[in-house]
């Protein structure tokens, strides 16, 4: 097989780079001083599984990306709904409320955060080492 392009190259090159990461990480976890055949093999099926799947299939979570999109602005809503302007919540009572009560993908919440900080709706204070203990605080207006 031969390629013109050298672009066509690159992402071939970087999955092999991806799977030696991978088995080098296994063999360590298993305490191997040296890459195995079988770790070779778990990295391979790691990565299909994970990266390929997800590719091909335009999904997050099992949700396609115009499906994540929609969760992400029925959570804004909601977000902006509860959280007056001047209040604050914890981001372990967002989980609690969005993920594991209401059904929403954890990656939804996280996302939707990002974007309504970066929009300076929200701001995360105290931050700490753990998302447990952030503070989601709505701004006060001016």
């Amino acid at each position: 097989m031969t390629c013109s392009s050298p672009s066509r190259l690159l992402h071939p090159a970087r999955q092999l780079e991806a799977i030696i990461r991978i088995s080098e990480s296994i063999a360590k976890i298993t305490l191997t001083p040296v890459v195995l055949p079988h770790h070779v093999d778990e990295a391979i099926r790691l990565f299909k599984y994970s990266t390929m799947d997800a590719v091909s299939a335009g999904s997050v979570e099992g949700l396609t990306r115009g499906e994540l999109n929609e969760e992400v602005e029925r959570i804004e809503r909601e977000v902006r709904r509860r959280l007056p302007i001047g209040w604050s919540t914890s981001y372990g009572s967002l989980v609690k409320e969005f993920v594991t009560s209401q059904g929403y993908t954890q990656h939804a919440l996280e996302r939707t955060l990002f974007i309504m900080e970066k929009r300076e709706v929200i701001r995360f204070s105290g931050q700490v080492r753990a998302p447990r203990s952030h503070h989601l605080n709505q701004p006060r207006r001016r």
